[in-house]
């Protein structure tokens, strides 16, 4: 009998018990889902807890960034971030986005279609959705630093020391300061979001974005550019068969057969402004405590240019351009111009948050503030 790791799929998440996920329920889909983030997060290889060592310096790092951005901000701040590995950022990426996910799935079975290529996908949606999910949290825990990587708020404020310390070492950048900045960062956003207006409008109009997906009219399958391989060598066999994989399910919007006509102007406005609010206070805080503060912001856009979250944005429908980065960042440079410190403070006053027109004019966003209920 030949050993399992002889067989073709072995290695590979789904292909080796298709069957019974396909009739399998939820719950073990999002099993697989979890399994193939896991994976993909951690590339196959085995995976080390976080040093004790490390742990106690992020504590440490954690203290003092938690300090410095209740300073800035004047918001209440969470004090713990808890260091993980890739694969356990990935399995909570996944439990954050699930909730998103599910009503997708929902979304994508209410619409009947002729096209029976379209039935076939609405039939395997729910798979479909939660695999796909699981590449997204993968591709996402293989490089990210924190929360801030991932659109959709999570349950905890949490950082990947393995990949802050490959940054670190790739851009000869001492890891402590790294670390700080991310911590920096993470408190800050977690700050934001703990706001309720901010969190509740947030979580509204991400239900509404993917109210917003619709089965595509025209099913064209080019996109996807499968290819025929020789299945005579096995160990060639399962790598291109994981190549192949990887170029299908790294196209999720034709894979699920869903589109959006319309643009979430009012998430976009929302997304722009709290990372454009987080940047500032990075900003602010940063150069106090770090003394590389430039060549490390500098690194960091870099990272944002040449990596990106291009799994994420085509998952979720969402991806913040470089003109909508630059609107919040010119409204948060506005403000403070007008109405200095205390002016960007009335940002998390109830119902202050800036409507799309707004972003793109500070002052009009300031005198509606002062104008009488």
């Amino acid at each position: 009998m030949a050993d399992d790791d002889d067989h073709p799929f072995s290695g590979i998440p789904f292909l080796g018990d298709i069957s019974s996920i396909l009739g399998g329920n939820a719950e073990s889909m999002w099993e697989g889902a979890r399994q193939s983030a896991t994976q993909l997060a951690t590339a196959g290889k085995p995976e080390h807890n976080v040093d004790p060592v490390e742990r106690h310096r992020l504590s440490e790092i954690s203290r003092v960034a938690e300090l410095h951005v209740g300073h800035v901000t004047g918001l209440q701040v969470e004090p713990h971030i808890t260091p993980v590995t890739r694969s356990g950022w990935a399995t909570s990426a996944l439990e954050a986005i699930r909730p998103l996910m599910d009503r997708l799935t929902k979304r994508l079975g209410e619409a009947p279609s002729q096209d029976p290529v379209a039935g076939l996908l609405a039939m395997m949606s729910p798979m479909t959705v939660a695999m796909t999910a699981g590449m997204m949290a993968g591709h996402l825990a293989a490089k990210a630093f924190g929360n801030s990587d991932l659109i959709v708020p999570m349950r905890q404020a949490l950082i990947v020391t393995a990949n802050i310390s490959d940054f670190a070492n790739e851009w000869s950048l001492d890891v402590d300061d790294v670390m700080l900045w991310v911590a920096i960062r993470e408190h800050a956003l977690g700050a934001v979001l703990a706001v309720p207006g901010v969190r509740a409008q947030l979580d509204m109009y991400l239900r509404e974005h993917v109210d917003g997906f619709r089965r595509r009219d025209d099913m064209d399958f080019s996109e996807l550019e499968v290819t025929s391989f020789d299945s005579n060598e096995p160990q060639q066999f399962q790598a291109q068969l994981q190549e192949q994989l990887q170029r299908i399910f790294g196209n999720p919007e034709l894979l699920l057969g869903v589109a959006r006509d319309d643009r979430s102007d009012h998430l976009e406005a929302l997304i722009s402004v709290v990372t454009a609010y987080v940047d500032h206070v990075v900003a602010q805080a940063g150069p106090r405590l770090i003394g590389g503060f430039g060549a490390l912001s500098e690194a960091v856009r870099r990272r944002q240019l040449t990596e990106g979250n291009v799994y994420a944005d085509r998952l979720l429908g969402v991806r913040l351009s470089n003109d909508a980065r630059e609107r919040g960042d010119s409204f948060i440079a506005g403000v403070i111009e007008r109405a200095g410190p205390e002016g960007l403070a009335r940002l998390f006053e109830p119902g202050a948050l800036p409507t799309p027109n707004e972003l793109a004019a500070p002052g009009l966003w300031l005198a509606r503030l002062d104008l009488p209920l």
